[in-house]
């Protein structure tokens, strides 16, 4: 495809992923991996590569904003951010090999300060944060509370659990979510 029809693409795939809870390059990853499938421009596992006319690959995101900055406007070429060979065409489509290759990687559940302890492959961790993590973030069950909290706190909840409750113990306002949790330290 031509340089015009990937913007448009591009563009129009980025309204329909606003829905993505994860960002794929801020990960912790705790598997290593082989540098070739890292994004030259991002320095990260590629995230939906897409190759150019002197077979160089890169990020989706990172191509289009490397289109965008560094094409002159009269002209229907790019150069590539790696070697500045002149582009007209880029391809989506890439082995899927490597797809699979950065998909394997072994990342860190981006909840894990809620505490959450899973390590996933990067390709199951969309799923595994939309459907089974139980300390991703979610509204709070009272409709008209605007905090959120971890989906095993909501989940056992019948209204809002935001408010705070005195400790018996310590004398101290502890917010109901974490009151259980106070009690079992002292």
């Amino acid at each position: 495809m031509d340089i015009e029809e990937f913007l448009a693409m591009t563009a129009e795939y980025d309204t329909e992923s606003d829905n993505e809870l994860i960002d794929l390059r801020s990960l912790d990853f705790v598997s290593s991996y082989d540098p070739h499938i890292e994004c030259p421009i991002c320095h990260c596992p590629f995230v939906q590569p897409v190759r150019i006319q002197c077979d160089h690959i890169f990020c989706e995101s990172c191509l289009r904003s490397a289109i965008t900055t560094f094409r002159s406007t009269d002209s229907d070429e790019f150069p590539c951010p790696s070697c500045r060979t002149p582009s007209t065409q880029i391809s989506t489509n890439i082995p899927r090999l490597l797809i699979n290759m950065c998909d394997d990687i072994r990342v860190r559940c981006p909840f894990v300060t809620n505490g959450c302890e899973e390590l996933v492959p990067r390709g199951h961790l969309q799923s595994h944060v939309e459907k089974y993590c139980i300390y991703r973030l979610v509204p709070c069950a009272d409709d008209t509370c605007l905090l959120t909290a971890r989906y095993m706190d909501v989940e056992q909840a019948d209204g809002c659990i935001h408010h705070f409750l005195k400790c018996p113990r310590c004398s101290a306002y502890v917010m109901e979510q974490d009151f259980q949790v106070n009690l079992s330290i002292l």
